[in-house]
């Protein structure tokens, strides 16, 4: 299968260093209402985040994703919908919200090793934050608000940090074939019983031929996948850092094997040079 090889540093060659036990997780909501996840990525001698007016998100194969910072609406650390007294505190400007519940508006200067947040508050000082510390940013707060009201109000996240999800709310999920893992914003516990709804079709490689609907090309299976045991480009999921499991394109309600943050994927060992998505539709029941 040809795979194309793709630069660690998509859009700035730097002597970036990466450190991934240190690097915190988190989703970028972009304005178009998609969520992409991984660590939160740094480069250079300042191992710095955001460059030349580009945040990046780093996939566990140590390749980044890169986005312009006025296409994230959202950077999101701590899962789930917010609370509607926080939504209610968005006005014009970005804003910082604390997992204990303080906010702060004012802009976001970077992100700096995978742990520290530095924000200007409105008042022209200048703080940092460690990422553990900070729930949300909003980086665009009209589009935040259209992107929440409108998951609200089709459910799209109806998990708050650290509940479970409604037992009755679909959630619909864009699963990206490049992205490793794509966070479905619901938390589960061990034997919750999950109805996934998949459609769609991607590419996993660049020759004719080499693609997948949801349960896969059954042309081919490696043991190297993910699954091993189900072909080249499935939807599978996982629950926290638990093992993966297939999905497909079954409609039967499956056991969750662990308690954790429900994950969808793709059945593959290399992603560079995969393109489309998968549309899943997740209800708990």
């Amino acid at each position: 299968m040809f795979r194309r090889i793709v630069s660690a540093a998509a859009l700035v060659v730097c002597a970036g260093v990466y450190a991934f036990a240190a690097a915190e997780r988190a989703t970028f909501i972009l304005t178009n209402g998609e969520r992409k996840t991984g660590s939160v990525a740094f480069h250079g001698d300042q191992r710095e985040n955001l460059i030349n007016g580009y945040l990046n998100l780093a996939e566990q194969d140590g390749k980044d994703l890169t986005f312009p910072v006025d296409q994230v609406a959202v950077i999101d650390f701590a899962g789930g919908r917010p609370q509607e007294a926080e939504l209610a505190k968005l006005g014009a400007s970005q804003l910082v919200v604390l997992r204990d519940g303080n906010v702060s508006g004012g802009r976001l200067v970077n992100m700096i090793g995978g742990d520290t947040l530095v924000w200007d508050h409105d008042n022209g000082q200048r703080q940092q934050f460690a990422i553990r510390d900070v729930s949300r940013v909003y980086l665009n707060p009209t589009v935040a608000r259209s992107v929440y009201n409108r998951a609200g109000a089709a459910g799209t996240a109806v998990a708050t940090a650290g509940q479970t999800a409604s037992a009755s709310a679909p959630v619909p999920v864009r699963v990206d074939a490049k992205q490793a893992w794509t966070d479905t914003g619901i938390t589960v516990n061990a034997g919750d019983r999950v109805v996934f709804n998949a459609s769609g079709q991607i590419q996993y490689g660049q020759s004719p031929g080499q693609t997948a609907d949801p349960n896969g090309n059954p042309a081919e299976r490696r043991a190297n996948y993910p699954v091993p045991s189900v072909p080249v480009g499935a939807l599978i999921g996982r629950v926290g850092n638990s093992a993966p499991f297939a999905i497909g394109m079954q409609t039967q309600p499956l056991g969750m094997p662990a308690a954790g943050r429900l994950m969808l994927g793709i059945n593959d060992s290399e992603l560079g040079d995969n393109s489309g998505s998968y549309t899943v539709t997740v209800t708990k029941q």
